[in-house]
C-alpha cells in the first residue's frame, strides 16, 4: 500500500523538523509527504523547503497564496495526496517508528475499514514527564471498548470527538468520495466530519496501541486548555451543568444528522441517551430532593424543551 502524509503548517518553526524526522524514520517508509503551508511568517517555509530539497521524491511543499485556515488547508493537503492511505499530520507532534507499519497492516487485513484511529501519549511543557498520560485517559470508558455496531458514532456524535486528526489514517478511496468537505458548522472540522461519516457505516477501527506523541503547548490550535490541567486520577463529578450540556447538544445532533445524511435513528438514540443521563443524575438523591429537582428541571429550567 502506498502511504501519503497530509501535513499542514502555519508558524511551526519550533517543532516541524522534529515531526518530519519522526515521519522519515518509519520502519515502513512513507511514499509522499504533502506539506501545505498557510502563510507562515516565521522560518517554517525555510525549514520545510530544506527537507523538500533533501527528499525531493518524497516531500512536496505547497505555499498557499492566501490563508485558507486550519480546515481549508487540511482539505487542500488531503486532496493532493495520491497514496492508498492518507495519514493526517500536525506540525508539532511526533510519530513512533512503527506507526505506519501497524496501521497499514490493519487496513490490509480489514477491507471494510475506512479510518483507523490509534491512541497517543501526551507530552510537552504542560505535562509531568514522570506520569504517562494518554489522550484516551480523558475518556471513560476507553474508546477501545467501543466494539459494537454504532458505538463509535454514538460516542463522538453525542459526547464529542475523542480521536484527534493526528491519530487518524484514512483509506483514500473513502476520502476522495467525501471531498470537498460539507463543513456544516465550525465545530465539525475536517477530521470530525470524516470520522462521523465512516463511523455511521461502522467503518472506524480503534487501535489501543500508542503510536505517537501529542505535544501540549500554549500555542497549539486545539488541546492545551483541556490537557494542561487534566489529571487522569481525578474524575470530575457529574453536575447539573453537565446534564444541561448534554440536553443542549440535542439541536446540534439533529442538524448534524441532517447535514451529513447520517442514520436518522441516531436522533432518537440521543433522546434516549439524554433521558438516561437525567435518570442517573437523579438516582442518588433523596426522594424529596428528587421530586423538587424534577419540578425545577421541567418547569423552571425547561430542560426537556431541547428535545423537541
Amino acid at each position: 500500500m502506498k502511504i501519503s502524509v497530509a501535513l499542514c503548517t502555519y508558524n511551526g518553526e519550533k517543532y516541524i523538523a522534529e515531526q518530519l524526522e519522526s515521519i522519515l524514520s518509519q520502519t515502513k517508509s512513507v511514499n509522499e509527504i504533502i506539506i501545505c503551508d498557510d502563510g507562515s511568517a516565521d522560518d517554517t517555509v525555510k525549514i520545510i523547503s530544506h527537507y523538500g530539497n533533501q527528499f525531493p521524491d518524497i516531500i512536496k511543499v505547497y505555499q498557499n497564496p492566501e490563508n485558507l485556515g486550519y480546515v481549508g488547508n487540511f482539505e487542500k493537503a488531503m486532496n493532493l495526496c495520491t497514496g492508498d492511505l492518507v495519514f493526517l499530520c500536525d506540525q508539532d507532534d511526533r510519530w513512533f517508528t512503527n506507526k505506519t507499519a501497524v496501521i497499514a497492516e490493519i487496513f490490509e487485513k480489514q477491507s471494510d475499514i475506512d479510518i483507523v484511529c490509534h491512541n497517543i501519549k501526551l507530552f510537552g511543557e504542560a505535562i509531568n514527564p514522570s506520569e504517562e498520560i494518554t489522550y484516551w485517559d480523558l475518556d471513560t470508558p476507553s474508546p477501545s471498548t467501543l466494539t459494537q455496531p454504532q458505538d463509535i458514532i454514538k460516542r463522538i456524535l453525542y459526547q464529542g470527538n475523542v480521536f484527534p486528526g493526528m491519530s487518524m489514517a484514512i483509506r483514500n478511496t473513502f476520502l476522495k468520495k467525501h471531498l470537498p468537505l460539507k463543513k456544516i458548522n465550525p465545530v465539525i472540522i475536517h477530521d470530525y466530519e470524516l470520522l462521523l461519516l465512516a463511523a455511521d457505516k461502522n467503518a472506524v477501527w480503534t487501535e489501543d496501541q500508542i503510536l505517537g506523541e501529542y505535544r501540549i503547548h500554549p500555542k497549539q490550535s486545539i488541546g492545551y486548555k483541556t490537557f494542561s490541567h487534566f489529571n487522569p486520577s481525578e474524575r470530575p463529578i457529574f453536575t447539573r451543568e453537565n446534564l444541561f450540556t448534554i440536553f443542549q447538544r440535542h439541536p446540534f445532533v439533529k442538524k448534524t444528522i441532517k447535514g451529513l445524511s447520517l442514520n436518522t435513528d441516531l436522533e432518537k438514540g440521543h433522546t434516549i441517551y439524554c433521558l438516561e443521563q437525567y435518570k442517573n443524575y437523579l438516582k442518588n438523591m433523596s426522594f424529596f430532593k428528587r421530586m423538587i429537582t424534577k419540578l425545577k428541571m421541567k418547569y423552571y429550567f425547561h430542560i426537556f424543551d431541547y428535545l423537541k
